[in-house]
């Protein structure tokens, strides 16, 4: 069975909350405008959106018995693809440093490599250490945003009573990429559990 087959053809993927996933991933490409374009504040509000909806499609598919092959492929995808392009906005708007990255791309592209050619587009597994992981990004990332916002609004008043919110912003800065780095630990840790399990699902193919 081609990966075409298995999710549009195995059973009904025109969903919400495939809808869902698919605005999800619509909506980064106008975070990463607004980041680059220092709209800090907006971009807050989009990406809390985005977050909304990455709750909001699995619980609708369970309470509503509309789970489909293609939603159990897409939502770990839409989320690794909304991890970097996030990553790709705040480099871009020179929020974190530029090797942070390399080491978020690098073990996705080659575990979706291994995952797509090798396994047919199997879907990764979901461990407790790869939702820590994320959690541990996003809350670094939005640290660092709401930090950005604070400084780009506050930080040139000169006003005694912006000051203390531009220095709140600027120790918001520090501990969310602490958080961030730590984050990318565990995305490397989860990575090599990944990698095990998918070479465990080949082996298991192949006996069978």
């Amino acid at each position: 069975m081609t990966l075409v087959d298995k999710l549009f053809r195995q059973d009904e993927w025109r969903t919400v909350p495939n809808a869902i996933s698919a605005a999800r991933l619509l909506l980064l490409p106008v975070f990463l405008v607004l980041i680059v374009g220092q709209h800090y504040w907006s971009a807050m509000v989009v990406i809390a959106v985005v977050f909304v909806t990455d709750f909001l499609d699995g619980f609708i598919a369970r309470r509503t018995n509309t789970t489909s092959e293609l939603g159990r492929w897409l939502d770990p995808v839409a989320d690794r693809i909304t991890v970097i392009v996030v990553v790709i906005a705040f480099v871009a708007g020179g929020l974190v440093p530029w090797p942070v990255l390399p080491l978020l791309l690098v073990p996705d592209l080659l575990l979706s490599a291994y995952a797509l050619f090798v396994l047919a587009g199997a879907s990764f597994p979901v461990t407790w250490v790869g939702k820590i992981r994320t959690a541990l990004i996003f809350v670094g990332l939005l640290l660092v945003l709401v930090a950005a916002a604070l400084v780009d609004q506050f930080g040139g008043s000169g006003g005694a009573a912006s000051a203390p919110l531009a220095e709140a912003g600027a120790v918001g800065r520090t501990i969310g990429l602490v958080v961030l780095w730590v984050g990318l630990v565990g995305h490397w840790v989860a990575a090599v559990l990944y990698a095990a399990a998918l070479v465990r699902l080949r082996r298991a193919r192949n006996a069978a």
